[in-house]
């Protein structure tokens, strides 16, 4: 006569959060914190009234640094997700790259040295992100060092540079 066997039931640990250590524990490698930074270096020259940018190197130099801030991924998808917009004619969605890149700025550009010597371009944060007076500060340099500036973040941000 056959007999029933009782079958053993393997009990399946259901995946938790993170460990209590592991929370605690501070960032490790690959992640991204506040601390993370780049710089940007603009050499200028004068060059009659104007100020030109020119490679590193020359003796009439003059070296001005801008300091951004890495991006975390929730801060590329919200600063995208700000500067899109949907042609419904077109039906496609549209990146306003220019409002795009003064985002960028105003909420990662930490410091420069443009206001060392020019107490008018001093720039100031409040709750992370650049005031308005600073962003008009920064719409005051010429549009060849502001072009400048934003090929370098972006060379960075975007492209892996």
């Amino acid at each position: 006569m056959a007999t029933v066997q009782r079958r053993e039931v393997k009990k399946k640990i259901k995946p938790t959060g993170p460990r209590v250590d592991e929370k605690l524990m501070g960032p490790g490698d690959y992640e991204i914190t506040e601390k993370h930074t780049f710089d940007v270096d603009v050499y200028l020259a004068k060059k009659g009234n104007r100020w030109i940018v020119v490679e590193k190197g020359l003796k009439t130099n003059i070296k001005q640094t801008v300091v951004f801030r890495i991006w975390t991924y929730d801060e590329m998808i919200e600063l995208r997700k700000q500067s899109t917009s949907f042609d419904a004619i077109q039906r496609m969605h549209m990146v306003d790259t220019d409002n795009l890149d003064r985002m960028k700025v105003q909420k990662l550009m930490q410091s420069w040295t443009f206001g060392e010597n020019n107490p008018r371009l001093k720039i100031h944060r409040v709750q992370g992100v650049l005031t308005d007076e600073s962003w008009i500060s920064f719409k005051k340099l010429q549009a060849n060092i502001i072009r400048f500036i934003l090929e370098k973040m972006n060379e960075v941000l975007e492209y892996n540079g």
